[in-house]
């Protein structure tokens, strides 16, 4: 695609989705000031604006004491996980190659900046190091989206899952222009169905990525939802083998 194609697309989004905000009303407040917190956060729309609020609900029914995060970014999915680990009382892990170290100033954050791969391969001693459990409770993936990157992944991160443990992956559906929940649309890039495909893999089923899904799979039950370059959350059945 040229560039001035790139620039026109670009441009009509932008025409688009000042047309639904101009119209669009603002979501009604919850009681739970976390909520509140990131529902207000949401109101910016990104790639991954329609899922915060699914990120906190999720992670908070495994009631967690440890949650990792691989991909940081500008710290919209670290905004929910430390108010999640704030009201779960757990300690945060966050992971990236970029320095993102002011991102969070949660007392029980951890920061560490290299490849998540490399630190899944050595966590056990990583965490004995620092006086940690090392057994993940909820578990976020949004690093490069690419197939082998994501099956080392979940490779490296699997192992260290708890019995109750919750695991969500980012960019499911991605794609060069995706829709968010509130009518807004976005530009984002095909990664070839990277994410998906290595899911497909770990659970020995196909998903359409571009429909709403929910299954049983390999000892997870899964729920896939297809806005805002998807997100895949995955939770223990007890009926798989628990590392």
């Amino acid at each position: 695609m040229s560039r001035r194609t790139d620039d026109l697309l670009d441009l009509g989004v932008r025409a688009y989705n000042a047309l639904v905000e101009w119209r669009r009303t603002t979501p009604p407040d919850g009681p739970d000031p976390d909520i509140r917190a990131i529902r207000a956060r949401a109101l910016v729309g990104t790639d991954i604006s329609s899922h915060l609020e699914a990120l906190y609900v999720a992670g908070l029914a495994a009631h967690p004491r440890l949650i990792v995060e691989l991909g940081v970014r500008g710290g919209e999915s670290t905004f929910v996980f430390e108010r999640l680990a704030r009201r779960s009382g757990a300690d945060l892990v966050s992971v990236d190659i970029v320095d993102c170290s002011t991102v969070s100033r949660y007392e029980r954050w951890h920061w560490q900046q290299e490849d998540d791969v490399g630190l899944g391969r050595r966590f056990r001693g990583w965490c004995e190091a620092r006086g940690l459990e090392p057994r993940v409770d909820v578990l976020f993936v949004d690093t490069s989206h690419l197939y082998d990157h994501t099956c080392a992944e979940i490779d490296a991160w699997f192992p260290h899952l708890s019995a109750r443990a919750v695991a969500m992956f980012h960019d499911t559906n991605a794609r060069k222009v995706f829709r968010r929940r509130d009518g807004t649309l976005g530009l984002g890039w095909n990664n070839r169905r990277g994410v998906v495909r290595a899911l497909e893999r770990v659970l020995g089923i196909r998903i359409d990525e571009r429909r709403p899904l929910t299954c049983d799979a390999a000892g997870w039950h899964v729920e896939h939802d297809p806005t805002c370059n998807g997100l895949t959350i995955l939770r223990r059945t007890g009926d798989g083998q628990v590392p």
